[in-house]
């Protein structure tokens, strides 16, 4: 299992910086003394948020997850701002802010800060460093534009922050003339900065970032330019003297109030950009262009990992009516999952493509759906059905089509929840519907039902063998079932289908016998 931290990456200063994660136990963030992780600006609610271990489960692997406590100023997660009381899934590197504070979570396991990391040294702050004033980006010369508007179409198009950092750092070297260019951001670990893509001597031989800490320092809201001319040593700082640096340029790259990292670029031994000015209102743009970039992946990660959860919960919500089917009638149990199993093998094998295997596995999971309006004395009879009886389960469709209706995600599925008794001859129900009349979907999920049927233990007879049910399905071609599928399935290989019927029921078992009598 691995081991993660939460990390104050900044923020006013704490007692503590890391914190280890447990999974045995919540972590309260909050202003309160009886947080577990203490933070104490005013801005921060007394009971801010709470990271939890969830474990696996159905559907899902174990992991941590980030819960608003209804916080006043709320809690952000790489840039997206949680509902009050929502929750989501964390993950490493993610980003929490719960202003003035930022943290970043760490897993021992993550191997992406151990490859961009570097270490910076402190240095002194240096007079010579200001704040830049930056032409808007119309103002730039035709040159500078087209190729702001070609790296900004290159970093539209990129999947991960180090493709967009790689498109920045390149456009900066090409356009500005300045020799050593690096894209930086905070590190999770304190004294580090994260390197996302550079070119020059940004690193020396040992990994170490050749850069001012003061001038980033510095640039956190605003473009900061440092020029060496006329400069003594007195005045120079440490380390843009030790490197002889001569123009130094941190662009903050900025969108909506989320910090992403610097844009840094420098010169070293003599002036690299003849238009300096040019140079700095080109990077400036370009840093507006790689913020929005920045933005619009973590809101794509961010509402990926949303669409996760809704998936999850759905996933978890029609797990819980299954079971309650099942709790009803429990001599079926596990009919549903291999009806699922058997419609989406038929539809592979018939050739329906990716989209309708997949609608196949949804309504072979859902499709007894309905029997949950049945009563139990109906379902659990040990015996064959009377009339009465029989008129009661062929309102199961019907039941389950009205009780799925109105789930978004299963509209598509509706036809074989309503037709899967349907037969090819027309003597089906609810709707003697015959032929094409009935959808793909019911007729694929009615051979699968049928199948599973016949080839499980029910109370008044014994399991089929898998090749007598095979026979059985090519018989009942142009009948019962579509001769096309039914072809198709009655081809399937025994061996294939033989690790997915049910398992025997020993008539000795103690179990089977309470199900019987149950």
């Amino acid at each position: 299992m691995p081991s993660w931290t939460l990390t104050i990456v900044e923020g006013p200063a704490e007692p503590s910086r890391t914190f280890q994660l447990d999974l045995t136990r919540s972590l309260v963030i909050g202003r309160a003394a009886e947080a577990d992780l203490r933070l104490s600006s005013n801005n921060v609610s007394r009971r801010h948020a709470a990271l939890t271990w969830a474990p696996a489960g159905d559907g899902h692997s174990g992991h941590w997850r980030l819960r608003d406590l209804g916080s006043t100023a709320g809690t952000i997660v790489n840039g997206a701002l949680l509902q009050p009381h929502s929750e989501v899934r964390i993950e490493p590197e993610d980003r929490l802010e719960i202003k003035p504070y930022v943290l970043q979570v760490v897993s021992d396991q993550e191997t992406r800060l151990g490859e961009h990391a570097a270490r910076v040294s402190e240095d002194d702050a240096d007079g010579r460093v200001q704040a830049a004033t930056v032409a808007k980006p119309e103002a730039l010369a035709q040159t500078f534009l087209l190729q702001l508007l070609a790296a900004g179409e290159r970093m539209t198009a990129a999947h991960t922050d180090e493709q967009v950092a790689r498109s920045a750092v390149s456009a900066l070297v090409h356009a500005t003339g300045f020799t050593n260019v690096g894209f930086l951001r905070p590190g999770a670990r304190e004294g580090f900065i994260d390197v996302l893509a550079s070119e020059g001597e940004i690193r020396d031989a040992k990994g170490n970032l050749l850069v001012s800490r003061s001038l980033l320092r510095r640039s956190r809201e605003h473009v900061c330019v440092f020029s060496g001319e006329a400069n003594t040593a007195a005045t120079l700082n440490a380390s843009l003297q030790y490197l002889d640096v001569q123009q130094a340029v941190s662009v903050p790259v900025l969108h909506s109030g989320v910090f992403y990292g610097w844009m840094y670029l420098d010169c070293r031994g003599q002036r690299g950009a003849t238009h300096m000015d040019e140079a700095v209102s080109f990077a400036s743009a370009l840093g507006h262009f790689a913020a929005l970039a920045l933005a619009n992946l973590a809101r794509m990660r961010m509402q990926l990992r949303m669409d996760l959860e809704q998936r999850e919960m759905f996933g978890g919500t029609m797990r819980a009516l299954i079971a309650a089917i099942d709790a009803k009638d429990p001599y079926t149990r596990g009919h549903s999952d291999r009806v699922s199993a058997f419609s989406a093998l038929l539809a592979r094998k018939a050739g329906l493509g990716d989209h309708f295997i997949e609608m196949a596995r949804t309504c072979g999971l859902v499709h007894d759906i309905g029997k949950i309006g049945v009563p139990e004395a109906v379902l659990r009879k040990p015996s064959r059905l009377d009339e009465d009886e029989f008129a009661f389960i062929k309102q199961h469709p019907d039941i389950g089509h009205a009780i799925l209706m109105d789930i978004p995600q299963l509209r598509e599925v509706l036809p074989g929840v309503r037709q899967h008794h349907e037969r090819w001859d027309g003597k089906g129900y609810p709707f003697a519907l015959g032929g094409d009349q009935i959808s793909i979907l019911g007729r694929v999920v009615g051979i699968a039902d049928a199948f599973d049927a016949m080839t499980s233990a029910r109370f008044y007879r014994p399991a089929r063998q898998v090749q007598e049910v095979l026979d059985e399905v090519a018989r009942c071609a142009g009948t019962h079932f579509d001769p096309e599928l039914a072809k198709v399935f009655a081809g399937i290989p025994v061996a294939e289908l033989a690790p997915l019927v049910a398992p025997p029921v020993s008539p000795t078992d103690p179990a089977a016998a309470l199900k019987r009598t149950a």
